[in-house]
């Protein structure tokens, strides 16, 4: 199997070249958006709790990034960031 990571030749443990994949922000984003607008439309409207829905909206927020992030970004990527963040080089 090919290695897909570049290694810098001063340190030989930290990935070089490791792209930011700028599709998961604007993923998660769009997530977020729409799970907003799902839960006002179909819970705000009804009874109106407040704490509810901004206990639903700190919830989500984490939640929509951790599915934008699966399913939009490589196994690859996020190994080679764990690596250079244990490596102390981000």
């Amino acid at each position: 199997m090919e290695n897909p990571f570049t290694f810098d030749p001063v340190h030989h443990r930290v990935v070089q070249n490791v792209p930011k994949n700028t599709n998961v922000y604007v993923g998660s984003a769009l997530l977020y958006a729409f799970s907003i607008f799902a839960y006002n439309r179909r819970f705000m409207r009804i009874d109106g709790n407040g704490v509810a829905a901004g206990a639903f909206a700190a919830f989500s927020l984490p939640a929509s990034y951790a599915y934008a992030r699966f399913f939009l970004d490589s196994a690859e990527n996020e190994a080679a960031r764990l690596n250079n963040a244990a490596e102390g080089r981000e």
